[in-house]
């Protein structure tokens, strides 16, 4: 094993149930949210802006608080506050990124355990703004919908 290669923390296992329908959980995250790029993923730890991915994913797993993912809908509503969005970036691409960070996936070097829910496309609303802020932070803000 190359010990100069960050090894990916794949996530935990969960101990408790998903969360009931109608119950919400709130992610808040200092600095930008990651983003989806077509030319390299994200969930790379060898990626230049890893730390995002990692950052949302340990902030998501403390208010999940042991609860498994869900099989069922979400709803999501991502915040996204800064002085204003980085060069070529939208809202949608860091929506993108944010749904990849919160779902599971696997890749040549990587395996991670979903945290809220196990593929994006559990998510059937989704509802994105953008505040101007001096502090830069995200809230991502999901209501569990029903079970599968």
């Amino acid at each position: 094993m190359d010990e100069s290669r960050p090894f990916p923390d794949p996530g935990i296992l969960p101990t408790l149930p998903a969360p009931k329908p109608g119950e919400k959980i709130s992610i808040r995250v200092a600095g930008y949210p990651p983003y989806k790029e077509i030319r390299a993923s994200i969930r790379n730890p060898h990626h230049p802006r890893y730390s995002r991915f990692v950052s949302l994913r340990r902030e998501a797993a403390e208010q999940m608080a042991g609860r498994a993912w869900t099989d069922g809908a979400v709803r999501l509503s991502v915040t996204i506050y800064a002085p204003e969005f980085e060069a070529k970036i939208t809202l949608n691409d860091y929506a993108g990124g944010i749904l990849d960070t919160l779902d599971g996936s696997h890749g040549y070097t990587f395996t991670y355990l979903p945290i809220v829910f196990q593929d994006d496309c559990q998510v059937t609303e989704l509802e994105e703004r953008f505040r101007v802020s001096e502090e830069v932070y995200y809230v991502v803000k999901v209501e569990f919908l029903m079970s599968a």
